[in-house]
């Protein structure tokens, strides 16, 4: 039998043998559209190779030519699967690819005439000839070569597109880089078949392409799927094998570490152990001597400095069969993230610092003040009564204001994040109100008649919210008599608390900006912290605070709070009584 006719049989068959057998072993790459790409690359070119064994052994000519256009066509659909994988393997999702659907269109157009050749022969022409063995040789059109043309531009788009993903990746991609290479040898014998006499004018891509698969998907799969997560991020990236021994890492990792540099077959733990306990479990760790340059986001070594850096250590498992075969560990910069929770931590405890002294020293300071004045009552004539007022009230002042900072300082160190539960608004109210009076025996205070009798989502802090909206509707007041008048609205799920004064009011510009909405805590346009409090207690209630203008002067807070399951709403304002000074609150 002739040794070219052998060959050529030999080449093809084993071709398809080889692409079957790569199934399987595909069917285990992780990444789906990947999978899929490559699963569809290998079925196309193994029926494209069995379709020729069958063109060259089949008895007759119309049974050769059906083979023949078999491995044809498919041979135009390997290229389909080719570009699809080549996309998926690099992060470009063919899914979502633009004019997907007319490419698709293009391929079906294409096939259609590949199949129907045999009537209109724009694309080859059958003859029986002798050389360089007896068979049906096909000769090609000009339809052909254009096809094929376009078929090699296509092929091209995927090796640009590999060989970007192998460069920027960083990993040592040198053997798959061979192995495309050995994929494009073939195409010299595509073209240049007709002219040599021992090759018949065929596609000879398919020894390429299972050569390709089998090196990959047998010898390097996992520096394979290696590279395709270490290219999908600009993170380090290091590959371990199953035995934890470093086999490979991208370009970041090594100017990361430069430890690395000649660390390939070395234990983790023995070139990086501090990474190596870090990356036993997903988390965080500091490592010393790294930095990264802010400017263009590259990873540099400088000189070790006193502040480490911090890294968030992912790992995710190669797994064949069900066995795991090793592990990519993904080192992600967090240190500005880091560097701030420390920092919060540091503000946190200076705050609770702060606290302590407002609770205790001031506060406690300014009580014996208050105390040794009012014993100077009996002891100052008529002319030093309104001095001594004055220091009354100043000191009762500073002793209000270190609540409400103890409050503010509660609501943001967390120790006032108590879960909401149902709390009974009319007690607070009430002894709010009472509160207030007593503070203010000048201003007069409108009540509800009838306090709110339901309850609503809140904690312990709501006191805080009424204490300071009411001592903010007198402390702010430009006239000789304050009124303040409190009223309450029910709804379905709903309570609004309305705090109405007679004072200068708040221009609409300021409405937002008095609660400090935008604005950083005490640097805030508002009215110091009192509001601000108010404001970041109602929304831990789930609630809402606002202002609006009041009639004829004045301003309205109004606190929008939660209704606690089980009330029943009267969906009417509550009438309102008049009282001052110290007058008794209204009865429940």
């Amino acid at each position: 039998m002739d040794t070219v006719f052998l060959a050529h049989v030999s080449v093809f068959a084993l071709s398809a043998l080889a692409c079957f057998a790569a199934v399987p072993r595909a069917m285990d790459v992780g990444h789906p559209e990947t999978r899929e790409g490559l699963v569809g690359l290998l079925l196309t070119v193994a029926v494209w190779s069995s379709g020729y064994v069958g063109y060259l052994v089949a008895p007759g000519e119309s049974l050769k030519l059906a083979f023949y256009i078999v491995g044809f066509v498919f041979a135009l659909l390997a290229v389909g699967a080719w570009l699809y994988f080549c996309a998926a393997y690099t992060g470009r999702s063919p899914r979502h690819a633009p004019y997907r659907w007319l490419v698709v269109g293009v391929f079906a157009a294409i096939s259609l005439l590949k199949v129907t050749n045999p009537l209109h022969e724009l694309y080859f022409t059958t003859a029986w000839v002798t050389e360089p063995f007896p068979h049906l040789a096909i000769r090609h059109e000009l339809l052909y070569w254009a096809v094929l043309g376009l078929s090699y531009a296509i092929i091209a788009v995927g090796f640009f597109m590999l060989i970007e993903q192998f460069y920027y990746a960083g990993a040592d991609s040198r053997p798959l880089v061979a192995l495309i290479s050995i994929t494009a040898i073939p195409t010299v014998a595509t073209v240049f078949g007709g002219e040599l006499s021992w090759l018949l004018p065929l596609m000879y891509e398919p020894p390429g392409v299972s050569l390709f698969a089998v090196g990959t998907l047998f010898v390097y799969l996992r520096r394979f799927e290696a590279i395709r997560f270490a290219a999908e991020s600009n993170d380090a990236t290091i590959f371990l094998d199953k035995s934890r021994r470093i086999r490979d890492y991208n370009r970041a990792a090594r100017l990361l570490f430069p430890s690395l540099h000649g660390a390939i077959g070395e234990p983790l733990d023995a070139v990086l152990p501090r990474l190596a306990v870090g990356s036993d479990a997903d988390g965080v760790i500091a490592v010393e001597g790294v930095t990264l340059d802010e400017d263009d986001a590259s990873i540099q070594t400088q000189e070790p400095t006193r502040s480490p850096r911090f890294f968030h250590i992912s790992r995710n498992e190669f797994t064949t069969g069900g066995v795991t075969f090793g592990e990519l560990l993904t080192i992600d910069d967090v240190t500005d993230r880091e560097r701030y929770r420390i920092q919060l931590e540091e503000r946190t405890e200076q705050l609770e610092a702060l606290n302590r002294v407002v609770r205790h020293d001031i506060r406690n300071d300014m009580a014996v003040i208050h105390g040794w004045s009012e014993t100077l009552r009996d002891h100052v004539d008529k002319e030093g009564q309104d001095a001594l007022d004055r220091v009354l009230r100043k000191s009762t002042h500073v002793i209000e204001l270190t609540e409400t900072a103890r409050d503010f300082v509660d609501s943001l160190t967390g120790d006032a994040v108590l879960e909401a539960k149902p709390t009974d608004l009319g007690d607070v109210l009430t002894t709010e109100i009472q509160a207030a009076r007593d503070s203010f025996p000048n201003a007069t205070f409108r009540v509800p008649a009838d306090p709110p009798r339901d309850t609503v989502l809140a904690n312990e802090m709501l006191a805080s919210v009424f204490r300071n909206l009411l001592n903010n509707a007198v402390q702010h007041n430009d006239t000789d008599a304050p009124e303040v008048t409190v009223t309450c609205e029910e709804t379905d799920d709903r309570i609004r608390v309305r705090v109405a004064d007679n004072g200068p009011g708040v221009p609409d510009a300021e409405k937002d900006e008095i609660f400090g909405k935008g604005e950083k805590g005490l640097d805030s346009a508002g009215s110091g912290i009192g509001l601000y409090l108010v404001s970041v207690l109602t929304r831990q209630f789930g609630g809402d605070v606002w202002v609006e203008d009041n009639e004829p002067r004045g301003a309205v807070f109004v606190v929008e709070l939660l209704r606690a399951e089980g009330n029943a709403a009267d969906d009417q304002p509550a009438e309102s009584v008049e009282s001052t000074g110290s007058a008794a609150p209204p009865d429940r």
